[in-house]
């Protein structure tokens, strides 16, 4: 006998609702076979609208992701006093790339801008916002060297920050860590980025405000 799989048996029920659906498309719609056809195009496409939401893998995940950022938003008082899940995962990779959970207090004086700022970037052109910094560069020896050229080591010792970079597609989820001197601030222009609710509460018209875990790891910005 063979096994009855769960993509068998959905296909078996779409088979037996065939027939019921027809009937109710000549009872619905009428004799007429232009109705029908109409009727029949509504259907199908109400379907692929249900199986695009509830059948697909990367609906459910974005829906999760959107899920998980509301509930860090509604509980505001209660990530104050533990890190979001951000926090957590910056902690792998030994803290690169701004991505130390440790409260950056007190603030170095050489350190010009602050995490909600809006930026842009001189040589490539790219805007984004400012999610984390770190006093000089914290990357591997490897990036560093494949990232500034020999005229350009100075730069290692200089503020870097970690950037949200502005994309119309809502899905891309690039990052950038840059140096300060390649950096201008732009005020009132926001960014669109999957994660930057994780981030902040709301743009003031100038910069974004941060969420309470991130405000504890920057509270002087």
């Amino acid at each position: 006998m063979p096994q009855l799989t769960p993509a068998i048996a959905l296909q078996i029920g779409l088979l037996i609702s065939a027939l019921p659906a027809q009937y109710l498309l000549s009872r619905w719609s009428g004799s007429d076979r232009s109705q029908r056809i109409q009727a029949s195009r509504r259907l199908l496409n109400t379907w692929n609208q249900f199986r695009k939401s509830y059948f697909n893998l990367q609906a459910w995940k974005d829906w999760l992701q959107q899920w998980l950022v509301n509930a860090r938003l509604d509980h505001d008082d209660d990530l104050a006093e533990s890190p979001a899940v951000e926090v957590f995962l910056l902690r792998e990779k030994k803290s690169y790339f701004g991505g130390s959970p440790d409260p950056r207090s007190p603030k170095p004086s050489h350190v010009k801008y602050r995490v909600g700022q809006v930026i842009r970037h001189l040589e490539s052109g790219f805007r984004g916002v400012i999610v984390g910094w770190d006093a000089s560069a914290k990357a591997p020896e490897d990036w560093i060297q494949e990232n500034y050229s020999p005229n350009e080591q100075h730069l290692r010792n200089t503020p870097h920050y970690k950037v949200l970079i502005h994309s119309s597609d809502q899905r891309s989820q690039a990052t950038a860590y840059v140096a300060e001197e390649q950096l201008v601030i732009i005020t009132g222009v926001q960014v669109h980025h999957p994660h930057l609710e994780t981030y902040f509460r709301m743009f003031d018209g100038a910069q974004y405000l941060m969420n309470p875990w991130l405000k504890k790891m920057y509270p002087h910005d």
